[in-house]
C-alpha cells in the first residue's frame, strides 16, 4: 500500500511539473537572438558602413565595421534591411538564423577614392662641404675658376654638376648655370623675338659682365634628395663652352670623391614598444558554436508509455526541459535540430516490436516538445525513428556484469539462427531466459534523444588553439590576439595570418613589426598604413626606428613631428631624429651626453674638428670605430701622420671599417689610390 501511495505521489508530481512547463512556454513571445554575419560586394570585398535596420520599426540595429562585419539582437522572425550609398538595398527574413552573410550589388552611385599623401618636410641647410649628408639631402657646394678669356661676347658657358652613385651605376642631374656673354645675350632676344623664356636653358641664365679680373670663381651650391646615404658617390662637373655655330670646349671632370657623413657613427640603440591603449586591442567577440545534450528515457513492457515507476525518468525529463529552456531564453542561442529514437527489447515478434518502437518515438516526440514555444517548435528540424534491440545487445549487458557463460549461450544461438523470430523462440527455451526478463530486456526498452543548438559563446584558449590548427581564417581578431599571448607559439607567423584576415589589425601589425626590428628586419610597410597624428605612440615610435634603420630620415621627421614636441614618450628617440636631418645646434647636448663617440661624431658632423680632436684624443681606442674618428679628426686639422696611424690601427681592430672608408670623404684620400671606388 505504501508503494502504491509513492507511485501515486511521483506520477502527480509529474504531471504538474509537465502542465506547469507547457503553460509557461506557451505564453512566450517570439524569441529574440543574435545574429552575426558579413557584408561584401560583388567582388567579395567587404563593406564598412553598412547601415541595417530592422524593418517592424524601421530603426537602425547595427553598422558594418572596417572589414564589413555587423552583430545585432532581432526577433528571430523578423526583418532586416541592408542599406549603403552606392549600393542597392537588400532585404532578408531572418526565418531563425544566426548567421546571414550579405552581398550588396552596386549602385549607379559612383564614390570617389580620396588619397591621402603623407607630407614630407624639406629642410635643406647650407653647409661648406664638397658633398655632405644631412639627412636624406646631398649638399654639393664647390667653386669652379673660370678664366677671363673664356667669357667672350658671342659665347655661353653652361656648367652642369652631376651626382654620380658608383654603388648603381646611375647619375643624376643638378641645377646648371648658365653665362651669357652680352652679344650672346642680344642674339638669343631677336633669335625668340624678345621672349628669351622659349629657351630651354632660360631659368638658368645669368650675363656674363667681362671684368677686368684674370678670372672668376663661380660658387655653386645645390641639394639633392637621396634614399641610400651609405652608397658610394661621386660629384662630376661638365663645362661646355659653345657659340651658335659649335662646341667650343666640352670636359668633365670630378670635383669630390666620397660623402661628408661622420653621423654614419652614431651609436643609439632603442626599445621597441607594444600597443597599450586598450581601445585598441581587440574586445571579445563571441563565436557561433554548435553543441548537443543526450538522455535515455526508459518505457513500459510491450507499451508506448513512459515508465513512471522509474525516477530516473522523472529526473531525466525534468532535466530536459530545464536545458531546452535555458536554450529558448538564451538570445544567444537557437535550437536547431532535435533527434529522437525509440528502441523496444527484442523478445517477440519483429515486426510488433519495430512498430512499437515508432509509437514510442511518436508518443515521447510529443510529449517533449510540446513544452516549446509554438515559433521555436516550427524553427526546429526534428528527426524521429524506431529501432529494436538485438540479441547482442543482451550479450553485450551480461558481459558487463561479468556472465561470460551466460553470454556466449546467447551468441552461440545468434550465429545459430538467423531469423529473429526463430532466434527468440530458442533464447526463450533457455533455463536463464527468467534472468533477462527481469534484469536486462528492461534496460533496452528505451528512447535516446539528442537536441543540437548553435550558441554564441567566447572560446576558450584551448579551443582557440585547435580552431587555429583546423582553419586559422576563422579566428577573429580577439582570438588572434589570445593567439598572439600564447607561449611556444609562432608569435610572427600569428600576425601574418591575423593581418591577412584582417588588414586593419593594428595591434597584430605593431607586433610584426616589434619582431621584425628584434630580428634586425626593418620594414616600412607593416606599420605605413597606420600612421596619423591619432596612431597610438607606439605605432610612430617604432615605425621611426626602422625608418631611421633604413636611412629614410627625412620620412623618420616627418612621421615623428606627428607627435608634439612636448611628448615625453619620444624622449629619447626624438634628438637622433632631429640630429640625422640636420639640426645639430637644438640637439648637440642630449645625443652628445649618450656617449663619448657620439660626441665626438656631433663635433665631427658640426665642423668643430678642434674640439673634435681634443674629444677623440681622448676615447680609450680600444675599437676599431674610435681610431676611425680620430683619424678623421687628424686628418680634417692636416695631421696627416696621426691620420695615416690611425686609420691603420682601425683597419687591423676593425677590417670592415675599409668598406667605409672607401665611400668617406673624410678620410678617402688616406687610401691607396687602387683602393678607392671608382
Amino acid at each position: 500500500m505504501k508503494k502504491e501511495k509513492n507511485h501515486r505521489a511521483i506520477q502527480l508530481l509529474f504531471s504538474v511539473a509537465i502542465l506547469f512547463l507547457s503553460t509557461l512556454f506557451q505564453t512566450l513571445q517570439a524569441q529574440n537572438i543574435r545574429i552575426q554575419g558579413k557584408v561584401t560586394d560583388e567582388n567579395g570585398n567587404p563593406i564598412i558602413g553598412v547601415n541595417i535596420k530592422d524593418k517592424s520599426n524601421n530603426l537602425s540595429v547595427a553598422t558594418t565595421d572596417d572589414y564589413g562585419f555587423y552583430n545585432t539582437i532581432i526577433s528571430q522572425t523578423g526583418v532586416l534591411v541592408f542599406s549603403h550609398v552606392g549600393h542597392k538595398e537588400k532585404t532578408v527574413n531572418v526565418n531563425g538564423r544566426q548567421r546571414i552573410n550579405i552581398k550588396l550589388d552596386t549602385d549607379v552611385v559612383q564614390i570617389d577614392e580620396v588619397l591621402i599623401v603623407s607630407r614630407v618636410k624639406n629642410k635643406v641647410i647650407p653647409e661648406p662641404t664638397d658633398i655632405e649628408i644631412k639627412g636624406n639631402y646631398f649638399h654639393l657646394k664647390t667653386r669652379v675658376p673660370v678664366p677671363k678669356e673664356l667669357f667672350k661676347s658671342g659665347t655661353r658657358l653652361i656648367i652642369q654638376p652631376l651626382i654620380y652613385n658608383i654603388s648603381t651605376k646611375k647619375t643624376v642631374h643638378l641645377k646648371p648655370i648658365v653665362f651669357d656673354g652680352k652679344e650672346y645675350t642680344r642674339t638669343q632676344k631677336r633669335m625668340y623675338g624678345f621672349d628669351l623664356s622659349q629657351d630651354p636653358l632660360a631659368s638658368y641664365i645669368q650675363t656674363k659682365v667681362t671684368s677686368t679680373r684674370k678670372s672668376d670663381m663661380i660658387l655653386y651650391h645645390d641639394s639633392l634628395y637621396i634614399m641610400k646615404v651609405n652608397d658610394a658617390y661621386r660629384a662630376d662637373v661638365f663645362i661646355s663652352l659653345e657659340n651658335y655655330n659649335a662646341i667650343l670646349l666640352a670636359d668633365t671632370f670630378s670635383i669630390a670623391q666620397g660623402t661628408i657623413n661622420p653621423l654614419r657613427f652614431l651609436d643609439y640603440s632603442f626599445n621597441t614598444h607594444s600597443i597599450e591603449e586598450k581601445n585598441y586591442i581587440p574586445r571579445p567577440e563571441m563565436q557561433l558554436r554548435d553543441t548537443n545534450g543526450e538522455a535515455n528515457i526508459t518505457f513500459k513492457l510491450g507499451k508506448a508509455e513512459i515508465d513512471n515507476s522509474n525516477p530516473n525518468n522523472i529526473k531525466e525529463l525534468a532535466k530536459l526541459n530545464n536545458e531546452l529552456k535555458s536554450i529558448e531564453m538564451d538570445m544567444d542561442a537557437t535550437l536547431q535540430r532535435f533527434e529522437i529514437t525509440g528502441i523496444s527489447s527484442p523478445e517477440g515478434g519483429y515486426r510488433f516490436n519495430k512498430r512499437l518502437s515508432q509509437r514510442r518515438t511518436e508518443k515521447a516526440s510529443q510529449q517533449i516538445l510540446s513544452s516549446l514555444n509554438a515559433s521555436t517548435r516550427k524553427l526546429i528540424e526534428v528527426n524521429a525513428t524506431g529501432e529494436v534491440a538485438k540479441w547482442n545487445d543482451v550479450a553485450d549487458l551480461l558481459v558487463k556484469d561479468s556472465l561470460i557463460e551466460q553470454a556466449n549461450k546467447i551468441k552461440g544461438l545468434i550465429k545459430k539462427y538467423k531469423n529473429v523470430d526463430h532466434l527468440y523462440y530458442a533464447i526463450k527455451r533457455l533455463p536463464l531466459y527468467k534472468l533477462l526478463k527481469d534484469k536486462y530486456l528492461p534496460q533496452l526498452r528505451k528512447v535516446k534523444y539528442g537536441y543540437y543548438y548553435s550558441v554564441f559563446r567566447n572560446l576558450t584558449d584551448q579551443e582557440i588553439v585547435e580552431l587555429h590548427q583546423k582553419d586559422y581564417k576563422k579566428l577573429t581578431r580577439y582570438e588572434f590576439y589570445r593567439m598572439m599571448l600564447q607561449k611556444d607559439v609562432d608569435k610572427e607567423q600569428i600576425c601574418k595570418e591575423a593581418l591577412e584576415c584582417y588588414p586593419k589589425f593594428i595591434y597584430a601589425a605593431n607586433e610584426l613589426a616589434v619582431i621584425k626590428i628584434a630580428k634586425g628586419e626593418y620594414d616600412n610597410n607593416f606599420l605605413a598604413p597606420f600612421v596619423s597624428k591619432d596612431a597610438p605612440n607606439a605605432i610612430i615610435y617604432n615605425q621611426t626606428i626602422t625608418l631611421l634603420e633604413n636611412g629614410a630620415y627625412s620620412t623618420a621627421d616627418s612621421v615623428l613631428s606627428l607627435k608634439p614636441e612636448t611628448e615625453t614618450y619620444f624622449k629619447d628617440l626624438r634628438p637622433f631624429v632631429e640630429i640625422y636631418n640636420g639640426y645639430y645646434e637644438n640637439y648637440y647636448k642630449e645625443v652628445a651626453a649618450t656617449s663619448p663617440i657620439n660626441e665626438v661624431v656631433m663635433l665631427l658632423a658640426m665642423k668643430s674638428n678642434e674640439a673634435a680632436w681634443n674629444k677623440a684624443k681622448a676615447l680609450k681606442g680600444t675599437t676599431g670605430v674610435e681610431n676611425y674618428l680620430k683619424a678623421v679628426a687628424a686628418n680634417r686639422l692636416d695631421k696627416t701622420s696621426e691620420a695615416y696611424y690611425y686609420i691603420e690601427v682601425a683597419f687591423e681592430l676593425d677590417p670592415s671599417l675599409k668598406e667605409i672608408a672607401k665611400i668617406d670623404g673624410d678620410v678617402i684620400d688616406l687610401l691607396p689610390e687602387e683602393q678607392q671606388i671608382k
